[in-house]
Protein backbone atom coordinates (compact mmCIF):
# COMPACT_ATOMS: atom_id res chain seq x y z
CA UNK A 1 0.00 0.00 0.00
CA UNK A 2 1.43 3.67 -0.67
CA UNK A 3 0.90 6.09 1.20
CA UNK A 4 0.89 9.98 -0.21
CA UNK A 5 1.02 12.92 1.42
CA UNK A 6 -2.03 14.78 1.68
CA UNK A 7 -1.55 18.74 1.36
CA UNK A 8 -3.51 21.81 -0.01
CA UNK A 9 -1.59 22.85 -2.98
CA UNK A 10 -0.68 26.51 -2.79
CA UNK A 11 2.17 29.04 -4.21
CA UNK A 12 5.67 28.45 -3.33
CA UNK A 13 8.43 29.52 -4.88
CA UNK A 14 8.91 26.63 -7.84
CA UNK A 15 5.42 27.44 -8.89
CA UNK A 16 4.66 31.28 -9.00
CA UNK A 17 3.37 31.93 -12.00
CA UNK A 18 5.53 33.79 -14.26
CA UNK A 19 8.73 33.01 -11.91
CA UNK A 20 10.54 31.71 -15.37
CA UNK A 21 10.62 35.22 -17.10
CA UNK A 22 13.51 37.71 -17.35
CA UNK A 23 14.26 39.66 -14.97
CA UNK A 24 14.41 43.52 -15.94
CA UNK A 25 15.96 45.78 -13.43
CA UNK A 26 14.71 48.88 -12.46
CA UNK A 27 16.83 52.38 -13.62
CA UNK A 28 17.89 52.47 -9.32
CA UNK A 29 18.54 48.87 -8.87
CA UNK A 30 22.16 48.32 -8.49
CA UNK A 31 23.73 45.40 -10.54
CA UNK A 32 27.18 45.21 -9.48
CA UNK A 33 29.23 45.32 -6.04
CA UNK A 34 30.71 48.12 -6.49
CA UNK A 35 27.30 50.23 -7.33
CA UNK A 36 26.62 49.09 -3.60
CA UNK A 37 30.06 50.78 -2.18
CA UNK A 38 30.46 54.05 -0.49
CA UNK A 39 31.12 56.57 -2.89
CA UNK A 40 35.02 58.66 -2.27
CA UNK A 41 35.89 56.58 0.28
CA UNK A 42 38.73 54.16 -1.49
CA UNK A 43 36.64 51.42 -1.26
CA UNK A 44 37.06 48.72 -4.83
CA UNK A 45 34.95 45.66 -5.19
CA UNK A 46 37.15 42.61 -5.82
CA UNK A 47 34.04 40.62 -7.32
CA UNK A 48 31.40 41.84 -9.62
CA UNK A 49 29.16 39.81 -7.75
CA UNK A 50 29.23 38.59 -4.67
CA UNK A 51 27.43 34.95 -2.76
CA UNK A 52 24.51 34.72 -0.69
CA UNK A 53 24.74 37.01 2.53
CA UNK A 54 23.46 35.02 5.45
CA UNK A 55 23.31 35.75 9.38
CA UNK A 56 26.94 34.15 9.55
CA UNK A 57 29.65 37.00 9.41
CA UNK A 58 31.94 34.69 7.06
CA UNK A 59 29.00 34.55 4.46
CA UNK A 60 30.66 37.71 3.74
CA UNK A 61 33.69 36.00 2.26
CA UNK A 62 33.77 34.91 -1.40
CA UNK A 63 35.31 31.96 -3.12
CA UNK A 64 37.24 28.89 -1.67
CA UNK A 65 40.04 31.66 -0.58
CA UNK A 66 37.53 33.05 1.54
CA UNK A 67 38.69 36.06 0.53
CA UNK A 68 37.08 39.75 1.42
CA UNK A 69 35.11 41.48 -1.05
CA UNK A 70 36.47 44.52 -0.57
CA UNK A 71 39.90 46.23 -1.19
CA UNK A 72 41.26 49.22 0.52
CA UNK A 73 42.98 51.60 -2.66
CA UNK A 74 45.22 52.39 -0.15
CA UNK A 75 45.90 48.43 0.79
CA UNK A 76 45.80 46.82 -2.52
CA UNK A 77 47.88 43.86 -1.02
CA UNK A 78 46.00 43.47 2.15
CA UNK A 79 43.88 41.13 3.12
CA UNK A 80 40.70 43.07 2.20
CA UNK A 81 37.56 44.48 4.19
CA UNK A 82 34.47 43.33 4.88
CA UNK A 83 31.26 45.42 3.80
CA UNK A 84 30.03 47.89 5.60
CA UNK A 85 26.00 47.68 6.79
CA UNK A 86 25.28 50.47 4.78
CA UNK A 87 27.03 48.39 2.01
CA UNK A 88 24.78 44.94 2.83
CA UNK A 89 21.51 47.15 2.31
CA UNK A 90 22.30 48.34 -0.67
CA UNK A 91 22.37 44.65 -1.84
CA UNK A 92 19.61 43.92 -0.53
CA UNK A 93 17.65 46.65 -2.37
CA UNK A 94 17.08 49.10 0.95
CA UNK A 95 18.19 52.44 1.81
CA UNK A 96 21.61 52.94 3.36
CA UNK A 97 21.03 52.73 7.43
CA UNK A 98 17.65 51.04 6.86
CA UNK A 99 18.67 48.31 9.99
CA UNK A 100 20.40 51.37 12.09
CA UNK A 101 18.35 51.08 15.09
CA UNK A 102 18.22 50.67 18.35
CA UNK A 103 21.70 50.35 19.07
CA UNK A 104 22.36 47.28 17.11
CA UNK A 105 25.69 46.36 16.10
CA UNK A 106 27.38 45.18 13.06
CA UNK A 107 26.55 41.86 13.90
CA UNK A 108 22.74 41.68 14.69
CA UNK A 109 22.34 44.01 11.75
CA UNK A 110 23.60 41.61 9.26
CA UNK A 111 21.53 38.66 11.09
CA UNK A 112 18.67 40.89 10.21
CA UNK A 113 19.24 41.45 6.54
CA UNK A 114 20.62 37.59 6.59
CA UNK A 115 17.08 36.83 7.47
CA UNK A 116 15.65 39.15 4.68
CA UNK A 117 14.78 39.02 1.12
CA UNK A 118 15.79 41.05 -1.40
CA UNK A 119 13.35 43.95 -2.63
CA UNK A 120 14.81 43.37 -6.21
CA UNK A 121 13.93 39.62 -6.18
CA UNK A 122 10.81 39.56 -3.91
CA UNK A 123 10.00 42.43 -6.59
CA UNK A 124 10.41 39.69 -9.68
CA UNK A 125 8.81 37.34 -7.62
CA UNK A 126 5.46 38.52 -6.51
CA UNK A 127 4.90 40.88 -9.28
CA UNK A 128 3.33 38.10 -11.94
CA UNK A 129 0.46 38.00 -8.96
CA UNK A 130 -0.50 41.62 -9.72
CA UNK A 131 -2.27 39.58 -13.24
CA UNK A 132 -4.27 37.33 -10.69
CA UNK A 133 -5.24 39.72 -7.89
CA UNK A 134 -7.31 43.12 -7.76
CA UNK A 135 -4.73 45.72 -7.21
CA UNK A 136 -3.85 49.38 -7.89
CA UNK A 137 -0.72 50.34 -9.88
Amino acid sequence: KQWYQRRVRGFFLGNLPGMSRTIVPLQSDMLTLQDCLEKNCGRIARFEKINCITTKLTSLKQKKGRTLPVQVSGDLDGPGDWLWCSEMERVFGLEPHYTDVGNMTRVARQRVLGKAWSVPVARHLLSPLRDYFKCQH
